[in-house]
């Protein structure tokens, strides 16, 4: 059951008496919002928590981005920004995405002209403009967030995709039993968001979100599923994968007269450390209930225990609501092995575009690329990599 509001009749009366003189910038929708009730059946003790709403006002995330056929191949990085080319007129684009935020981040500045001639020629993009950039497809779509035009040569821009805006707005749900793939396809249809990618997740919801972000909500689901999950947007919409189905693949070309070669194996400002300091190697999990706490059960892993000591924590959970065996191999499978860190700087095609969720190979071993961070310099396409070893 989704969040619910109905809407209330606008009164004009006050509209009908504004002085002409007078102007509004816009005609606000007022809501009534239906009131949380709870269940009056059985004890203080056994009522179950249940969230009442009467009717269904579905919303549209954001219909002018949604609405926007893809862009074909430009050949080259091309970016427009309200429907113009502003590609000749920018200087330092960078973008950035990471395992850890749903939304890829976008910056970049553009010259300021005094030349009168120039004005009708130059397009200057302002806030709420949406920003697509495009290789061999459309590659990042976004709406420019913030502009800082207080230096006197350049304008500075800051713009997001669509994953801004769930990590923004809150919402309020009480799924009841459904599947975890039922229960984000209607938090989708609630904000008119297509879905690109969702595979089929069996593990059943049951709980209610208050005031939660709707990022937090699908995470939360996500985390529920037991498995290494990732979400991201795509021009297209919102991808939910698990962490290891795509795989990347980034190229280079050194000189025209060579051939395309693996980026990655021309790696520099390499960072690399190994570390034990964060690793848990056995998992207690306990619940408590009227200030009395109960061994669920004990899941450890023998060999790091004999290699490295014994290194264990203890988890509290509801055990009416959450699995304690899947609550140990979610905290053992997280926790339970060397810590590595590794980044190093790649130069790739600009139509190479790497993303974080991606699983690449670097010598022998496989990681997930946990952030990317893509900028243009002197004409050549740069992305740092953050790195994590994927445990097979």
């Amino acid at each position: 059951m989704a969040y619910i509001l109905h809407r209330e009749n606008q009164n004009t009366t006050e509209n009908q008496n504004t002085s002409k003189n007078q102007t509004q910038e816009y005609d606000p929708e007022r809501y009534m919002y239906s009131e949380n009730s709870y269940s009056d059946t059985g004890s203080d003790e056994q009522k179950e928590a249940s969230v009442v709403w009467n009717s269904r006002v579905k919303e549209n995330i954001h219909p002018a981005m949604q609405g926007l056929n893809s862009l074909n191949s430009s050949g080259s990085i091309t970016i427009y920004a309200g429907d113009n080319d502003i590609t000749k007129f920018i200087g330092n684009l960078s973008w950035k995405n990471s395992l850890y935020e749903l939304a890829t981040t976008m910056s970049f500045d553009i010259a300021k002209s005094d030349a009168a001639y120039l004005r009708d020629l130059l397009y200057t993009p302002e806030v709420g403009d949406i920003v697509r950039m495009v290789t061999n497809g459309e590659m990042f779509r976004g709406v420019i967030l913030k502009v800082d035009d207080g230096d006197k040569n350049v304008n500075k821009y800051s713009a997001a995709d669509i994953g801004w805006y769930l990590n923004k707005t809150a919402q309020t749900y009480q799924f009841g039993n459904i599947s975890a793939s039922d229960a984000i396809r209607e938090i989708c249809g609630d904000l008119s968001i297509n879905i690109v990618m969702l595979p089929e997740l069996s593990v059943k919801i049951n709980r209610i979100y208050f005031d939660k972000a709707v990022s937090d909500i699908l995470k939360d689901i996500l985390l529920n599923c037991g498995l290494d999950y990732n979400y991201d947007f795509v021009p297209e919409g919102l991808r939910i994968y698990k962490i290891g189905d795509l795989t990347a693949y980034p190229e280079l070309r050194v000189a025209d007269n060579v051939r395309q070669a693996y980026a990655p194996d021309y790696r520099g400002n390499v960072s690399h450390s190994l570390s034990i300091e964060d690793m848990k190697n056995s998992i207690k999990v306990v619940s408590e209930k009227d200030s009395v706490y109960t061994e669920l059960m004990v899941l450890q892993n023998r060999s790091l225990i004999d290699k490295y000591g014994f290194l264990q924590k203890i988890v509290k959970i509801d055990a009416e609501k959450e699995n304690a065996e899947a609550a140990a191999n979610r905290e053992l499978n997280e926790n339970g092995r060397v810590s590595e860190t590794y980044s190093f700087e790649m130069i790739e095609k600009y139509d190479s575009y790497t993303r974080a969720g991606e699983v690449i190979t670097v010598g022998d071993n496989l990681y997930v690329i946990e952030g990317t961070d893509h900028s243009i310099k002197n004409g050549r396409h740069f992305n740092k990599l953050e790195l994590r070893r994927v445990v097979l």
